[in-house]
């Protein structure tokens, strides 16, 4: 089983088929992190490269679409960066160094610790999949989940509705108290 590192930063993944509530998951622990005083980076992966971070009619986006491979925008208290081109997760993870924690969305089939959505039993097949999992997060019973052969014993159950106890328990995991 990964274990979780006990160096800055933590990395968790939470992975999962579509609508399993990953995003909302992210989410609440984002929220629950940074309310510590932690700084946390999320990393979306999106399998269908079907996403836009900028909006038709502003300056960055005219930029990008007369050619430009990078822009670059940036305010007293945001930047954000739009290369077109390929990043490998291992790069991203290298330039978010200085996080105290980074929630990946998505990334099945890296090997980070991680944990699994499940919404329906069917979804459990994933787990037997994956390297890695510490957990299944999921609004089926525990009895559901873990009553499956497929599901090995050391991996937890966690409520999907039960958000900061899932924070907790991944502070636990690297050894961090919550004042």
């Amino acid at each position: 089983m990964t274990d979780m590192s006990n160096t800055k930063p933590h990395i968790i993944q939470i992975v999962g088929y579509k609508n399993t509530g990953k995003t909302t998951l992210i989410a609440s622990l984002i929220g629950h992190f940074s309310s510590m005083g932690l700084k946390v980076a999320a990393i979306k992966h999106d399998g269908h490269d079907h996403f836009e971070m900028d909006q038709e009619g502003t300056d960055s986006y005219q930029f990008g679409e007369a050619g430009a491979s990078a822009v670059v925008v940036m305010s007293e208290n945001r930047t954000a960066i739009m290369e077109r081109k390929a990043s490998r997760l291992e790069d991203m993870l290298s330039h978010l160094s200085g996080y105290d924690w980074i929630v990946i969305e998505g990334f099945k089939d890296a090997s980070y610790p991680k944990f699994v959505m499940v919404r329906e039993e069917n979804n459990l097949t994933l787990v037997g999949q994956l390297e890695g999992v510490l957990g299944i997060i999921s609004w089926l019973s525990s009895e559901q989940c873990m009553e499956p052969s497929i599901v090995r014993r050391d991996i937890t159950w966690y409520s999907v509705h039960k958000t900061e106890e899932i924070a907790k328990a991944l502070l636990e995991m690297v050894g961090s108290k919550q004042d």
